[in-house]
């Protein structure tokens, strides 16, 4: 199981203590891994839906975060999708399957876990294959209460 870093908390909001999943941008997505919070093992499933176009080249960076308010409504280029899964006595159970958005003060409520998508930058080469490509996923994960 993995160990998370410290994460800190959002601008405003609940005081939650807020750690960095360990997403590991250049093994590409979509991409698993366990992790232990609290006293519990989670397994997290991240992948993109992105429309990318073919000619762009493996370097190129979609910033999937929510656009800045314009005159004219725009929607990102994509977007993640996290799932969650609990392991507990009665087995694992989905605690989550939604799609993130990039916003600073957005907070997600999974049970007892707090999530939001700090950072959401990916490459064309991370698309279904790993490499050093610039991307950028940061999400940050909180117990809700012990």
């Amino acid at each position: 199981m993995n160990t998370l870093a410290t994460y800190p908390p959002p601008p405003a909001g609940p005081a939650l203590d807020f750690h960095q999943l360990p997403v590991a941008p250049d093994e590409g997505l979509p991409q698993a891994f366990g992790c232990l919070i609290g006293a519990t093992a989670y397994d997290f499933g991240l992948y993109v839906s992105l429309d990318a176009p073919a000619t762009d080249p493996p370097e190129m960076l979609y910033d999937l975060a929510a656009p800045v308010p314009a005159a004219a409504a725009t929607a990102p280029p994509g977007y993640l999708v996290l799932r969650v899964v609990r392991h507990g006595p009665a087995g694992p159970q989905v605690q989550f399957l939604r799609k993130l958005v990039a916003e600073p003060e957005l907070v997600h409520y999974a049970g007892p876990l707090a999530i939001r998508l700090v950072t959401a930058k990916v490459a064309k080469g991370n698309l279904n294959g790993p490499g050093h490509y610039g991307t950028q996923i940061v999400i940050g994960v909180a117990l809700r209460w012990v």
